[in-house]
């Protein structure tokens, strides 16, 4: 990492406008605690080795920018292969009107809650030079209360390689809950305690709160917004279509195309560049059924020298809108 990726990491964990006594952001936290929680494990594949204090604040750092420092196992890097995408007519505009008018017709629709179920793959690499390493694909499972109580527990989900297919044998085993928060009353710090106002102006606000972005919100930026917001409510259709709403008026936004998602399911993805990450592009993937934003990655523009990936490479992904699968938590 260099003084300028260090100083970002910084300036995105606590910007001049977050209080003082603000809590860690939650994906932090929750990592964080997560690993200081677990037994040490004599495995090959994870067998992390934290040293000092020092290690903890390196990882609160670069939690933030969406990729994992930690020591990696001597396995080749891997990473998911990039969705393949086909070029679809029509631009930005287009998508999401078409996004929002599925979203107006859907009278199944779930309906806001206090909750962010996701299905999330993080990548995990070593700053020494050590070769990088898979992580298990993880599901987050948030729920909280009008009073700020409230909890998130990680469990964990089947182990894939690169090409998606499963990998067998790996502990823990899928369904394992590998890491739990317990928020007491007032405790936990929504972005938006009440439901999001459904509104363009609305959600603006709401993105501009969750990303500390001056000036004009960026297409990158409202997705990364859109993450931060997905990470902690369920949205109706009609809050889906707000933040759409703002996303469709965000500068930069591209069109990258139809695919299907890790899960297989049907989606067009949405592209932009955050502001204060310019060598990561970020995408939103609409479910071509629903309109509803099923997805988040993140990846990069260019080859990284610092983590030994060539340009491309995928450093994150969520899927929400899995509540319905067999395997998700109950």
């Amino acid at each position: 990492m260099t003084d300028d990726d260090l100083e970002r990491a910084l300036r995105r964990m606590d910007p001049a406008e977050t209080p003082l006594d603000a809590p860690l952001p939650l994906d932090a936290e929750r990592r964080l605690r997560q690993i200081l929680d677990r037994p040490p494990v004599r495995r090959r594949p994870h067998a992390w080795a934290w040293t000092s204090a020092a290690a903890v604040v390196v990882l609160i750092l670069t939690i933030v920018t969406g990729v994992l420092w930690m020591p990696g196992s001597s396995a080749s890097a891997l990473t998911p292969k990039p969705l393949v995408y086909t070029p679809t007519p029509g631009g930005a505009a287009e998508v999401i009107t078409e996004a929002q008018a599925r979203l107006a017709s859907d009278d199944a629709g779930p309906a806001a809650e206090r909750r962010s179920l996701s299905l999330g793959w993080y990548f995990s690499a070593s700053p020494d030079g050590a070769e990088a390493t898979v992580f298990r694909r993880e599901w987050v499972d948030l729920r909280w209360n009008e009073d700020f109580s409230g909890s998130v527990v990680t469990t964990a989900a089947e182990a894939t390689d690169a090409d998606g297919d499963t990998v067998p044998n790996v502990d823990p085993a899928p369904g394992t809950v590998v890491g739990e928060l317990r928020y007491v009353r007032n405790q936990f710090r929504p972005l938006s305690p009440q439901p999001p106002d459904p509104s363009a102006d609305g959600m603006r606000t709401l993105l501009t709160t969750a990303t500390g972005a001056t000036g004009t919100l960026s297409a990158g930026d409202a997705m990364v917004g859109a993450r931060s917001i997905l990470g902690e409510w369920t949205l109706d259709d009609a809050q889906q279509a707000a933040l759409l709403d703002v996303i469709a008026a965000s500068p930069g936004l591209r069109v990258l195309g139809t695919t299907q998602d890790r899960l297989g399911r049907e989606v067009v993805g949405l592209a932009g560049t955050p502001s204060s990450t310019t060598n990561t592009a970020v995408t939103l993937l609409l479910s071509a059924d629903t309109g509803r934003i099923v997805g988040f990655e993140s990846a990069l523009i260019d080859a990284d020298t610092d983590l030994d990936l060539p340009g491309g490479s995928l450093t994150e992904y969520a899927l929400w809108d899995v509540q319905d699968r067999q395997d998700a938590p109950r």
